[in-house]
């Protein structure tokens, strides 16, 4: 039986146990690529981290294969986590400002920097919720994969810090690719 084991610079490579298995690798190698022509439009949320630009450089090397539009997108939260800070609301608005003309400095950085020039990729603000967003975004553009960067926390570090990742797993309307940074090790909970 064949098994996928590694996607890089466009090429599928697929491992068997017997040689009869090679015969059927042309035959299969097809049938994977047609399927994958249905993805034309690709989710990329990025929080700015490591593991999100992983995920990101991920998604381009699985879009050699798709040749499907991407959206990078990055989510800003309502300031409501920060009432602790007892910041004056007179600040608030530019404070906000500053951050979303960040976000949008950085998307496009991303975007030039990660992205090869002939693929066509959008690079979107939202605000709200990040789970909520990414799943409403996807939704509305009807988009066929969503690939985002998980920081594999456990336990109480994902209490803590949130786990937009899972959520957006459990109630995507789309197929959620998650990608762990390679250096990201692994901690049983």
């Amino acid at each position: 039986m064949a098994q996928i084991r590694h996607l890089r610079h466009g090429h599928l490579y697929l491992f068997v146990n017997t040689k009869a298995s090679r015969v059927r690798l042309l035959t299969l190698t097809m049938d994977i690529i047609t399927y994958y022509s249905m993805i034309e439009k690709i989710v990329i949320p990025t929080d700015f981290s490591e593991s999100s630009r992983y995920a990101l450089s991920y998604a381009v090397d699985l879009n050699r294969l798709f040749k499907a539009r991407l959206y990078l997108l990055h989510v800003l939260q309502d300031f409501t986590e920060f009432s602790e800070y007892n910041l004056s609301p007179s600040i608030l608005p530019q404070l906000y400002l500053e951050f979303e003309e960040n976000a949008v400095k950085r998307l496009d950085e991303m975007s030039e920097s990660m992205v090869p020039p002939e693929t066509p990729c959008g690079t979107y603000i939202l605000h709200g919720v990040p789970f909520y967003e990414i799943i409403q975004f996807a939704r509305n553009e009807k988009a066929d994969l969503i690939v985002i960067g998980t920081h594999g926390r456990t336990g109480l570090k994902q209490v803590l810090f949130g786990h937009t990742a899972e959520k957006v797993v459990k109630k995507s309307p789309c197929p959620v690719l998650t990608v762990r940074h390679p250096e990201t090790e692994f901690t049983m909970p």
